[in-house]
């Protein structure tokens, strides 16, 4: 081969070793990240599937309708609003908008406001083939792009996943006493917590029944399940007939006094609850009714 050969093919292999940084390049500078800098203080979101939902902040929490909102899932949300990340334009202007999922039948549009002034609006589709990436439009371009991200599957989040199920949350060690009543509200039995010994620990007492010995680390385990307590679902509001009890538990704290009330397990073995804490009533699992229903003879000795 002749050296005016060799130097051609050279020139050529470098220039295809440019062209080819140049293109990995250039796929990476297409990549855009649309923040907000603004802050965000509603969120309406609209699909035909979970219908309309508004979200509203208010004195630093946020609110889905008049109740308290998922702070987690709404953190998440406002995460994604205020940062879009753009991988490609897929169409500047689809006319069959189904295949992106992005038709009246699919499509979820997400709307966030500051005040009266919408900031961004985000029109959201099905995941993208490779996962991980969703197909999106954005503010009023007909555009349709592709965005980082399973967008799909946090903003379609209903009223019921997007509400805060917690009631109460404590320690153990807040819990001061705990007196459970039956439905015509007779005591049944009382626990205090003693003085802390020098160790710093505490030993639980039964009140008015000093000849019945508690097993300390059933009573241990008993007060834990009872320092925190979350709804599985709430409850019809429409619904105002009594509540059918059978167990009134009171837990008294440091600071506060809280009531928990709860009916017989109903046949999808899920109890009915009211509580001082929340004022409406909801539903709570096998596992919690239980712990609120729980019997003096098991926290015994044997």
């Amino acid at each position: 081969m002749g050296k005016r050969k060799i130097i051609l093919l050279f020139c050529a292999v470098f220039l295809l070793a440019v062209y080819i940084l140049q293109l990995a390049t250039g796929n990476k500078n297409t990549v855009k990240e649309l923040t907000l800098s603004e802050e965000i203080t509603s969120i309406a979101l609209s699909s035909k599937e979970s219908g309309e939902i508004s979200l509203k902040s208010e004195n630093g929490s946020w609110l889905i309708g008049k109740y308290k909102a998922n702070e987690s899932k709404v953190n998440q949300i406002l995460e994604q609003i205020k940062k879009v990340k753009i991988l490609d334009t897929v169409s500047s202007s689809a006319s069959d908008l189904a295949r992106y999922g992005l038709d009246e039948e699919n499509i979820i549009t997400v709307k966030a406001f500051a005040g009266e002034k919408e900031l961004r609006t985000l029109e959201i589709g099905k995941a993208s083939v490779t996962g991980g990436q969703t197909y999106i439009r954005l503010d009023s371009s007909k555009a349709v792009l592709l965005a980082s991200g399973s967008l799909g599957a946090l903003f379609s989040s209903t009223r019921e996943q997007l509400r805060d199920n917690d009631i109460y949350s404590l320690t153990s060690s807040d819990i001061k006493s705990i007196a459970t009543f039956d439905a015509n509200g007779e005591k049944i039995f009382e626990l205090e917590r003693g003085e802390a010994g020098e160790d710093g620990a505490s030993e639980w007492q039964l009140l008015g029944e000093s000849e019945k010995k508690l097993d300390s680390a059933k009573v241990a385990s008993w007060v834990s399940s009872l320092s925190n307590l979350m709804a599985s679902e709430w409850s019809d509001e429409s619904d105002k007939s009594p509540l059918l009890l059978k167990r009134r538990v009171e837990i008294k704290t440091e600071n506060k006094n809280i009531s928990v009330l709860v009916s017989e397990k109903g046949d999808d073995s899920k109890y009915t609850a009211e509580s001082s804490e929340t004022p409406y009533r909801f539903k709570i699992s096998s596992y919690a009714g239980d712990s609120f229903t729980k019997k003096l003879a098991d926290l015994l000795k044997e």
